[in-house]
């Protein structure tokens, strides 16, 4: 039975003896969620046995987030303000029996949680058809992309995503790798819930790194060196300088934190040569913008590799060279025109404190006339909402510029922009990364993502049950070994520390990327020869009431929940941690159907040698399976993990009947 319109799944209900209509409360979207189904009903029996309001009650259930604390809790002091939880728990529980539903179980207290498991028979019944019907739109809400919900010929918001943004100057980092990858997850989910998604690289390509670069290149370059290895040569251009600069660096920071002006020593050697340089870039000398170009267009080139190698593509390639000086101009006459802006010892700066803010000095112009980062951030924030005219623009950049936005929001407002700033967000992470200690200096992007191919690459010509599934090990080595970086930087949580662990990433263990793809590459070969079919009997619904299954499906169940909440922070952590739920009560299942045929065999007198045979797979399991692989290949695509199997499951595009 269909279950895409409330029509049909109320169809669905009522032959599962629920009363219909479907009990309305504003919050719920019983057609995203059937996790919403549940709320709907449960809440509607809360408010026969609680005098409460019904949106007090809707809202008193929450998601535990593990299926072993329940499907569903309710919290009682927010059912009941004031009640005895004890006494409430007690009462509620006795009426419950009383009140026969067939989508739960009897409740059972925990402290001032009240807990809630869904029904093992009716749960198969509901949730096979609900998966089936949605496929590549289980976890998905584009209504969340409407610019009114209720109009969806409204059109849809516009997000701009700034993400990867490294300085073609310097070093491809860890955090600009950890960008890359933040950035496409955020991309990605908010696509997912229908937001149209505008992909922007903002290259640091402009300002006093470039510079140096180009005081470098007088130094140091080579022409031969370049034409045989573009941007290894410049990498090492820039080491080279940039090792003679750091002392004069040092001493001019130890000057300023005494107290002290460094306009001495910033006027001589390798900083005045610098800033020189990056004067007669924003002068428009030739020679100066040739060498610019040399460098943006080989970078450019490079990234666009390296990023299709992560699946990774953007719609624009900007920068900080492609804002106009116009619209800096601009931004620089309206701070004036406010009073914000000061000049100070040939500079030109906003005093944060002055202005309520909290970032110290804001320099706009430096001493040499030069523009600044941030003047140069204010005017493409501007730029960008005149051309893309934006609901949200979205920054993943590393915490370290935690100040820098900081004082970009604040700037803004005080431009009396403060419903553009209010547009603005900054995803920051732990810019701290293991990678560079693990490579060593002078590493390049290519060649990390050498590394894990090639040591995933190991890992199956050693492990042929492994290579087996997921087909030729070369080719499944480039992909399973991007899935492995991908899925080790998308594990940890954007505030914490992380780990770069070529050999652990690239294993078969139950958290890492590797042993993601094999789960789905094992489905999609079971299903391949025993293909779900539509129709299944009650003793193929019963069978997957039994313990294992049962809990397979209400991990299943909750998949629309962790996309929305991985939505709300921003952290793919959350889809990871699921999808490894996912495959470890879907080993589990496996674990107890082996013993189950074992058990059997063993009764009829076969118990001769039963492992490795190529065993049945009932219509339950099979259908059972397809929503688990259904739901794998929708959090893997959303994270940005390409599916690697050598076979493409028969697909079942027909409903399950009920």
């Amino acid at each position: 039975m269909a279950t895409s319109t409330v029509a049909e799944l109320e169809g669905l209900l009522g032959g599962l003896d629920l009363k219909t209509p479907i009990p309305p409360f504003p919050s719920s979207d019983v057609l995203k969620s059937p996790l919403d189904i549940c709320r709907s009903y449960l809440a509607d029996i809360l408010c026969s046995l609680v005098d409460c309001d019904p949106v007090v009650a809707y809202n008193s259930i929450q998601w535990p987030n593990n299926i072993f604390n329940g499907d569903l809790t309710v919290i009682l002091p927010k059912l009941s303000p004031g009640a005895n939880a004890s006494e409430l728990a007690f009462d509620l529980m006795k009426k419950f029996s009383e009140y026969e539903c067939p989508l739960f179980l009897l409740p059972f207290p925990e402290g001032v949680h009240l807990r809630i498991m869904l029904m093992p028979h009716t749960l198969p019944r509901l949730l096979l058809p609900y998966i089936n019907d949605r496929k590549g739109g289980y976890g998905s809400d584009v209504s969340l992309g409407l610019k009114d919900p209720s109009s969806p010929e409204s059109g849809r918001k516009k997000v701009v995503v700034e993400f990867s943004s490294p300085n073609i100057a310097k070093d491809f980092e860890g955090k600009h790798l950890r960008s890359t990858i933040l950035g496409a997850f955020v991309s990605n989910i908010y696509e997912t819930m229908g937001w149209d998604v505008t992909k922007i690289n903002y290259l640091g390509d402009w300002g006093k790194p470039i510079g140096l670069l180009g005081v470098g290149w007088e130094k140091f370059g080579s022409e031969e060196a370049f034409q045989a290895d573009p941007v290894g040569h410049l990498l090492d251009v820039y080491h080279k300088v940039n090792e003679l600069f750091i002392p004069e660096l040092v001493a001019s920071r130890k000057l300023r934190d005494e107290g002290g002006d460094p306009a001495e020593i910033e006027g001589q050697g390798l900083f005045a040569e610098r800033n020189a340089f990056f004067k007669k870039m924003e002068d428009g000398d030739e020679e100066a913008l040739a060498l610019f170009k040399r460098v943006r267009d080989v970078n450019i080139d490079n990234f666009t590799k390296l990023y299709a190698r992560l699946n990774i593509s953007f719609d624009e390639y900007s920068g900080e060279s492609q804002v106009s000086p116009d619209v800096m101009a601009e931004v620089e006459q309206m701070l004036k025109e406010k009073g914000v802006l000061e000049e100070s010892g040939g500079a030109w700066i906003i005093d944060m404190k002055k202005h309520g803010g909290r970032a110290g000095v804001a320099i706009i112009r430096d001493r040499a006339g030069g523009s600044t980062y941030l003047l140069r951030d204010l005017a493409a924030v501007l730029e960008r909402s005149r051309k893309f005219e934006f609901d949200k623009m979205i920054f993943v950049v590393a915490a370290d510029h935690n100040v820098h936005f900081s004082r970009l929001f604040k700037i803004l407002e005080l431009l009396e922009m403060s419903d553009l700033a209010g547009k603005l967000q900054h995803v920051h992470f732990n810019e701290v990364s293991q990678m560079s200690e693990k490579l060593g200096p002078g590493h390049q992007p290519h060649e990390i993502l050498d590394q894990c191919e090639t040591a995933m690459l190991g890992v199956l010509e050693a492990d042929e049950e492994k290579a087996a599934l997921l087909g030729d090990p070369q080719e499944a080595a480039t992909v399973v070994g991007m899935t492995a970086l991908l899925a080790q930087e998308l594990a940890a949580r954007r505030a914490n520390d992380h780990i770069f662990d070529i050999s652990g990433m690239t294993s078969f263990k139950l958290s890492t990327g590797p042993e993601l793809q094999y789960w789905y590459a094992k489905l999609c070969s079971i299903l391949k020869t025993h293909p779900g079919q539509p129709d299944l009997s009650d003793e193929e619904f019963a069978s997957l009431a039994e313990e294992e299954p049962a809990n397979l499906l209400r991990v299943l169940a909750q998949y629309p929940d962790v996309t929305h909440a991985a939505f709300k922070s921003m952290e793919p952590s959350t889809i990871m941690t699921y999808l490894v739920s996912v495959i470890d009560q879907l080993s589990l299942c496996f674990e107890a159907e082996e013993v189950a045929r074992v058990v059997e065999q063993q009764t009829i007198g076969e118990i001769e040698d039963v492992s490795g045979q190529d065993t049945s797979v009932s219509p339950g399991q099979a259908m059972l399976y397809e929503a688990t692989r259904r739901v794998l290949e929708n959090g893997m695509k959303l994270l940005g993990l390409t599916p690697a199997t050598k076979v493409e499951p028969d697909r079942v595009d027909t409903p399950v009947a009920e």
